[in-house]
């Protein structure tokens, strides 16, 4: 057997061991108990201390309601020192992605966002969205996409009516008992993001409990939920002709850490990980995957982060597979499309913060690129580090290189703030480079990277993803530069993006504008 077709069955059991064994490789450790004298210590009076360890006993359940009725100043001063012993209550994930990927969804589940308390359960909505990718290289009608959507949420049911462009369409979603059902463009039991995904759209506000999940195509579920509430393992039969011609059956776990569909006809399946594995050996690790398509022939990404606090060593990983953005088209028609399909795989290992060791591999076609490198720091203290950063390449196939890169940059990391900016020089040339993120108030996230690079570079740049990533965080590109902004919260959304290629000196604009209203 080829390493090539070793390495990518191994990839796609690794999935499933992990989806039916994980729980029992990884157990959870309990929370802390919040007691009379720890609400103390955060400055409750004793009053106050002996009613939230009190409502705090019932369960989690009920003092999510319990909060809900206070007012909002005591909310955030309560949800402040929850977060503080690591105790979530709200389980948020990903916002979507333009492709991106991812946008979304650009998963929040390990973005390090501000916790916030969802809206009551029954309530109206409306949202919005607005789309400008100006280019000269795809026609009008692909170019500009606008959305604006009305609906309600019930503690119990979801419905949408929605405008797409010029076309009109709804979705419903109910639970009645054990029985659930799904039908139209919007709602779906499973999680994935790529399943039946309407190319054109996205949504940056898909997390639990969201009234905006991401928008499919025209799809269908029924099937049982093991308990009355969201909580219970989900099951049952689908039908969407973008993914399978004939219907077939899916499954989500409790909070939907775990999900999978399968068309037994065409043979067509998914799988999705989103978990998070507390104290194995110490690390503290999340879990994110997504892949569809045919066991010999599927697409996606595996993405994992690990950290051991006390060494103060932090590990993440990602493979993935893309062919022209497949995940995002009609998959029935993509599974036996035969094409330049692109294979990566890239690892980094990080200690102090500034202190790296780092590798990637490529295959797209018969252009072969790999690469290792280091990172360290010439001076550092409170106030960040200047870091060296040294990086081998080489590219074999259709063409032959070999190149060091050797850089310079300032950064500072801190908690989930980041600051990175400097510049490679590699055979001649330069990369200018930059990345900042931040996590700022009432759960919103900025920001910014970019990369800058000499015209005619030989070979392609790492490129890193948005730091908050629910999928492959970093790729490979060759543009002459490349710069990006995201704006993200519970009501609003900006991304924005310009780019140059290589062969022309025009520039590629993209922005993306959503909002969500509830009232």
């Amino acid at each position: 057997m080829k390493w090539g077709k070793f390495r990518r069955t191994a990839s796609i059991l690794a999935l499933f061991y992990l989806f039916f064994f994980g729980k029992n490789l990884f157990p959870e450790t309990k929370e802390p108990v919040l007691t009379t004298q720890t609400w103390m210590k955060e400055g409750f009076s004793l009053r106050e201390s002996i009613q939230l360890a009190s409502e705090f006993q019932k369960g989690k359940e009920e003092f999510r309601k319990w909060i809900q009725k206070r007012q909002k100043k005591e909310q955030g001063r309560i949800h402040i020192i929850l977060k503080k012993h690591n105790i979530l209550l709200y389980v948020e994930q990903s916002g979507g992605r333009p492709h991106n990927k991812k946008q979304s969804k650009e998963n929040w589940k390990n973005t390090g966002a501000s916790e916030m308390p969802p809206p009551e359960k029954d309530y109206f909505f409306i949202g919005g969205s607005y789309q400008n990718l100006d280019t000269r290289f795809l026609p009008k009608s692909e170019k500009n996409h606008s959305g604006f959507y009305l609906g309600k949420k019930g503690e119990d049911h979801k419905i949408i009516l929605e405008k797409r462009d010029e076309n009109f369409s709804g979705s419903v979603s109910y639970q009645f008992s054990y029985l659930q059902t799904h039908l139209g463009n919007r709602y779906k039991p499973i999680p994935h993001f790529y399943f039946a995904k309407d190319p054109d759209f996205y949504s940056a506000f898909d997390r639990a409990g969201s009234p905006l999940t991401q928008p499919i195509l025209n799809s269908y579920f029924l099937g049982i939920n093991s308990k009355k509430k969201e909580t219970g393992h989900k099951f049952g039969l689908y039908h969407s002709q973008t993914v399978s011609l004939e219907p077939g059956v899916y499954y989500a776990s409790p909070n939907q850490s775990y999900s999978l569909t399968w068309a037994p006809y065409s043979r067509i399946g998914s799988i999705y990980i989103n978990d998070s594995y507390k104290n194995l050996l110490g690390w503290d690790s999340s879990l994110q995957g997504e892949a569809m398509g045919r066991t010999d022939q599927f697409y996606g990404f595996l993405y994992a982060r690990s950290e051991k606090k006390s060494w103060d060593l932090g590990a993440d990983g990602t493979l993935y597979r893309d062919y022209n953005g497949a995940l995002s088209l009609p998959m029935q028609n993509m599974v036996d499309q035969t094409g330049v399909r692109q294979d990566l795989q890239f690892g980094r290992l990080r200690w102090k913060k500034f202190f790296v060791l780092e590798g990637l591999q490529s295959k797209e076609g018969l252009r072969y690129e790999s690469g290792f490198g280091g990172h360290v720091p010439l001076l550092f203290g409170d106030w960040g580090a200047v870091v060296f950063r040294y990086r081998d390449y080489t590219e074999e196939g259709f063409n032959k290189f070999h190149a060091a890169g050797r850089g310079l940059f300032y950064e500072f990391r801190k908690d989930k703030n980041t600051i990175s900016i400097g510049g490679e020089v590699r055979a001649g040339k330069q990369q200018l480079e930059t990345k900042l993120s931040f996590p700022l108030q009432q759960g919103y996230l900025l920001e910014i990277s970019g990369i800058y690079r000499d015209k005619k570079m030989e070979m392609r740049s790492w490129f890193e993803n948005w730091s908050y990533a629910a999928d492959y965080n970093v790729n490979l590109m060759e543009r002459n530069e490349l710069w990006k902004l995201k704006l993200v919260g519970p009501e609003f959304s900006l991304n924005l993006s310009l780019s140059q290629k290589t062969e022309t000196v025009t520039y590629i604009y993209y922005a993306n504008l959503q909002f969500l209203l509830r009232f």
